[in-house]
């Protein structure tokens, strides 16, 4: 009787935590709506002027409202899943090192976020201190966030513990896509069509979330 219970719970897949599945589920919610509402800006001019034309664009705030909301709670709902004393230890070690990045994401979209104050100051083609750490954030911050989101639907997702294997693609899809996007949009619009391709993240989040909920209820 031990022994069968025994490998039943072996084979079963380990319980999430419930609150970081509806964290996470919500957290994806906001990540899908925030890129179709994030302003896209004029083409014409330097990289300097298509930035002023974000950032003067009466979307900028709520936009980047549902961008907080999105990352603060998907890093918090990563952060409580890892702390599932069921979870393996390398799927536990990478959700807690990809929720930690995600607070450092959250700062990261508060200087993203507040880079529009300093509007006026570039409309002359010049630039801030602000608006350098906005850059420094685009360029640094978000792909690291974006690369630990594909690492962790590849190992969350082989060990069935946070998505699946079916999920896994669309996590490292999404996760690569908005890696290479921020990593290059300083310097070359070529990779900026991955954007939308970036959604999945969402998508995955979502289904992630989802998943851990109805694991929960078994």
């Amino acid at each position: 009787m031990t022994t069968t219970q025994t490998r039943a719970a072996t084979a079963a897949p380990p319980r999430l935590d419930r609150l970081g599945s509806v964290l996470l589920t919500l957290g994806g919610v906001a990540f899908f709506a925030y890129g179709p509402l994030h302003p896209v800006g004029d083409d014409a001019g330097d990289k300097t002027e298509q930035l002023h034309s974000m950032l003067v664009d009466s979307w900028w705030y709520p936009s980047h409202a549902i961008g907080l909301l999105a990352f603060s709670s998907i890093a918090a709902g990563l952060l409580a899943i890892a702390r599932d004393p069921v979870l393996p230890a390398p799927a536990a070690r990478t959700t807690r090192v990809v929720g930690v990045i995600g607070v450092v994401m959250v700062l990261g979209q508060l200087v993203h976020t507040f880079a529009a104050t300093q509007a006026s100051a570039i409309s002359d083609g010049s630039t801030t201190p602000l608006v350098k750490a906005f850059m420094g954030v685009e360029t640094v911050v978000n792909p690291a966030w974006s690369l630990g989101i594909a690492v962790l639907a590849v190992v969350g997702g082989l060990s069935r513990t946070i998505g699946n294997r079916v999920l896994l693609p669309i996590g490292l899809v999404g996760g690569l896509a908005f890696a290479l996007a921020n990593a290059t949009i300083a310097f070359t619009d070529t990779f900026d069509a991955l954007f939308p391709v970036a959604g999945l993240i969402g998508l995955w989040t979502v289904a992630a979330g989802i998943t851990g909920l109805m694991r929960r209820a078994v």
